[in-house]
């Protein structure tokens, strides 16, 4: 495997466990009651564990992996010298403070567990800012390119919501046929929905803006391979949509007639969304590093 190969699946891993971490915190400590949410906290332990520790670690790889592609290959991965070459770049800049606010994900593990997932809300947040501050959206300067840098954080924050959500609803919904928590599932369900439908448009405005920025203009060049790719990228975020919304105003509400089947409906749906939020968060780490024209 090459190093540019490990580099576009090393940052794979990173967006979808820092989607992930913000999903599940902002589950946790925003979307669920009171009532239900110490037990949701408890149940989704293991998965914030798991994305926080991963995050940081392939947060260090990519530095790594960054030093062995401006250095001589393998043998400068691990090059203590090679690391503060990068980290005194424009990716570096901005990865130091990525480094920062992973360590601080860390630590915010240590909190008592009613803190811990508005700390690691907080924290999961700034890491998707940051990546704003890399790779294509950093390649205007001025008015443009803070303007580019605003529009690319709100597109991973709602991207962040949306996929990083979805495994914790889908935990969420084994709560339902339980009738002492009934009303506290259904409750977090609204909740979750009433955002998704905010996040949902954010995603399709910003990601257009994005697109119209760094191109100039609509992808129609199929000459490209990043504007092939991004065309494709397009399809899937097109099919989550219509996923979503059959699964908000067609299967949802089928519920009060065929409660059983439309719950079978609901995570079918959830799982067909994770798979393509998946396919998506793929492609987007391969065709970033490909030239935008």
């Amino acid at each position: 495997m090459t190093l540019a190969t490990l580099f576009v699946l090393c940052r794979f891993v990173h967006f979808t466990a820092v989607m992930l971490m913000f999903g599940v915190s902002l589950f946790t400590a925003v979307l669920s009651p009171q009532r239900l949410s110490p037990i949701i906290t408890r149940d989704l332990r293991p998965l914030l564990l798991a994305s926080t520790w991963i995050s940081a670690l392939t947060a260090l790889l990519m530095l790594a992996i960054q030093a062995g592609l401006m250095g001589d290959g393998w043998a400068d991965t691990w090059q203590l010298s090679i690391w503060w070459a990068v980290l005194g770049t424009t990716f570096g800049e901005a990865w130091r403070w990525h480094l920062g606010f992973s360590l601080l994900a860390l630590l915010a593990l240590l909190l008592p567990a009613a803190k811990r997932g508005q700390a690691l809300a907080l924290c999961s947040a700034l890491l998707l800012i940051n990546m704003a501050f890399i790779g294509h959206a950093a390649m205007h300067a001025g008015i443009l390119g803070i303007a580019h840098r605003v529009n690319h954080a709100l597109h991973l924050l709602a991207a962040g919501y949306w996929f990083g959500s979805l495994l914790p609803l889908l935990l969420c919904l084994r709560y339902l046929p339980q009738p002492q928590w009934r009303s506290d599932a259904i409750a977090t369900l609204i909740r979750f929905s009433r955002w998704g439908h905010v996040a949902v448009v954010l995603v399709i405005a910003t990601g257009i803006i994005n697109s119209l920025i760094i191109l100039g203009r609509w992808p129609v060049d199929l000459g490209s391979a990043y504007q092939r790719l991004l065309l494709v990228k397009v399809g899937l975020v097109a099919l989550m949509v219509m996923v979503a919304l059959a699964n908000r105003y067609v299967i949802v509400p089928a519920m009060r007639t065929t409660p059983n089947l439309a719950q079978r409906g609901v995570v079918i749906a959830c799982w067909l969304e994770v798979a393509l939020g998946a396919a998506v968060l793929l492609l987007v780490s391969l065709f970033a590093t490909y030239a935008p024209v």
